[in-house]
């Protein structure tokens, strides 16, 4: 009962504080920063821009574009060329010149290509323009070991950053506000006279564990929705943020107890920031995962998280997440051992 009181008083001060306005403002924030900020395409695909100087030659580049995996575009003049490199990096510009009898080749370079870059488009010019008769494989001479599964879209490039979002925000909120909180009630002895009363400091940490919990499932619940709609598994996301929530909180309020105010603390949490951060190299670098990146407990919350809201492109292990919680009741008994030593001393 006592607990569920304290939840209540701290919500009614997360409310006065703000918190719960952040929140929102933050989720919307982020959704805004991924709709038209962050492009959904991050694709370097080269983009090759034909020019030929007279009828025959073009008749001659008469290709099947709709079944290459390479983008090809045709233009008539040399300026509409350059207008359309100008608006691409990635792209390469071919003059196909001469006669059809005896045709030269001019290619058109950005400036940036390295001369490895310079040979593979020369050579592909030779073969792919120059040598038409080239046959290439029937599709019914080709034999498949296993059956081709369909496999599904990749993931756009500026949702791609949603797990991390919630990771930020959703699972580390806890601490930049635990800290301001501890501060806060620090300069006004709030703990001291709450340890006069019956109430249990396990009670009292509680109740910031389960309101910054509570903020974290707000913010998902908010973004998530608004970036891939309903598709996402909203029950396994709820679990993940209490958890990953529930652990960050505890965390920080063991660290935040060690400093007296806000600027003192500030380099153990930027600390703790960049080291619950590392995994995002495994998550943007596939293949990469180190044992010091698998050890860390956001690791496995990142990429359940990913499997949550992108259950389609990748599974989400709850049983993962066993380890986190047990580190996470571990984090909140040394938070409140913490607390009551640093009370008898105070």
């Amino acid at each position: 009962m006592r607990l569920f009181k304290n939840v209540l008083k701290e919500v009614k001060l997360g409310w006065r504080s703000h918190f719960f306005l952040l929140t929102v403002g933050l989720a919307i924030a982020y959704f805004l920063l991924m709709t038209f900020l962050i492009p959904d395409d991050l694709s370097t695909n080269t983009n090759f821009v034909l020019l030929a100087e007279n009828d025959e030659l073009a008749s001659m580049l008469h290709l099947d574009y709709s079944e290459s995996q390479i983008s090809f575009s045709i233009v008539e003049s040399r300026d509409e060329m350059d207008r359309s490199m100008n608006g691409s990096f990635s792209s390469i510009g071919i003059v196909v010149k001469g006669s059809v009898s005896s045709p030269s080749v001019e290619v058109v370079f950005q400036g940036h290509e390295d001369a490895e870059t310079k040979e593979f488009i020369k050579l592909f010019v030779s073969t792919f323009l120059i040598g038409p008769n080239i046959e290439f494989a029937s599709e019914r001479n080709i034999e498949y070991l296993q059956e081709i599964q369909s496999a599904p879209d990749e993931i756009p490039f500026n949702k791609s950053f949603l797990p991390i979002f919630l990771m930020f925000e959703a699972v580390m909120m806890g601490m930049i506000m635990v800290f301001a909180m501890v501060f806060s009630e620090k300069s006004q002895k709030t703990l001291h006279a709450y340890s006069v009363t019956p109430g249990k400091i396990w009670e009292y940490l509680g109740a910031k564990v389960i309101l910054l919990a509570l903020l974290g499932i707000i913010f998902a619940f908010i973004l998530t929705p608004l970036v891939v709609g309903f598709e996402a598994d909203y029950s396994k996301l709820m679990i993940i943020v209490a958890v990953g929530s529930f652990l960050s909180t505890s965390v920080s309020l063991t660290v935040a107890s060690f400093y007296r105010n806000l600027s003192q603390s500030m380099a153990a949490m930027l600390a703790l920031t960049v080291i619950f951060t590392l995994p995002m190299l495994s998550y943007f670098s596939e293949g990469f995962s180190p044992w010091y990146l698998r050890i860390l407990p956001t690791y496995p919350i990142l990429f359940a998280l990913k499997g949550a809201v992108f259950p389609e492109f990748s599974s989400s292990e709850i049983s993962g997440l066993i380890l986190v919680a047990i580190e996470a009741a571990a984090a909140f008994l040394i938070a409140v051992t913490t607390y009551k030593l640093r009370l008898r001393k105070g």
